[in-house]
């Protein structure tokens, strides 16, 4: 990454999550984002790390991307950041929410600025995180992938219109950092997937929507998650 910034990322959850730690290097500070499943490994991954809490970023509400959030909270006083047409189709709620807009910009440290983009279709007020030469995508755009949109709240023809403007809006060496371990890299840049992304190869919203919902029905519930899984209780 850019001198002064650097992007760390653990591995974690049944669905294969990424929590992305996101820091400012001389002052050891740095943002989480969508802090999910276990936020003991979170909390010792900051300690291992040596590094210091200053916000928590969601990319959008989906339970496997904040189901950690109030845990860590019992132990970080930190902002948290969620666009506002998230909170409001997903009544998302925690202390020190910080309900923000397309274009908000997070500072972390010296170094580290965060511009929040609306990137709407995997949910409606899902939010990609801008850094200098990166991009986390959450649940947006993957390797070789990009968000399902047949739940609620789900829209392909949106995701079509979001991935055209991320595409064409940044540089082509723009890192993208995903929501999920899918692909068959962790990470990839933008001109690498325009090259092996299928859903990034439409050229009409017709055929992206006929690929991205095919044997797909609209409107389908979050699936829950996995039977043997316990909700983190912050220990």
């Amino acid at each position: 990454m850019s001198e002064g910034i650097f992007v760390h990322r653990v591995l974690l959850g049944p669905w294969d999550n990424f929590i992305y730690f996101i820091g400012d290097r001389p002052s050891r500070k740095v943002a989480v984002v969508d802090p999910a499943w276990h936020a003991p490994t979170i909390r010792a991954e900051l300690e291992r790390l040596d590094v210091e809490l200053a916000a928590i970023l969601c990319t959008h509400s989906h339970f496997d991307h904040v189901n950690a959030v109030e845990a860590l909270l019992e132990t970080h006083d930190v902002p948290v950041h969620m666009l506002e047409p998230e909170v409001a189709f997903s009544g998302f709620a925690c202390e020190n929410l910080r309900v923000s807009k397309p274009g908000d910009q997070v500072r972390i440290g010296e170094h580290l600025e965060l511009t929040m983009m609306h990137t709407p279709g995997h949910t409606p007020g899902s939010c990609s995180y801008r850094l200098r030469d990166g991009v986390v995508t959450g649940d947006t755009l993957f390797v070789n992938g990009c968000g399902r949109c047949d739940f609620v709240g789900g829209d392909p023809e949106t995701m079509f219109a979001t991935l055209k403007a991320l595409i064409d809006k940044l540089p082509a060496e723009t890192t993208m950092y995903p929501g999920h371990d899918y692909g068959p890299t962790p990470s990839a840049t933008l001109d690498a997937q325009l090259r092996d992304n299928p859903y990034l190869r439409h050229a009409t919203v017709g055929e992206f929507v006929a690929h991205r919902m095919d044997g797909k029905t609209p409107n389908t519930s979050l699936p829950p998650a996995p039977s043997d899984w316990q909700p983190d209780a912050g220990a």
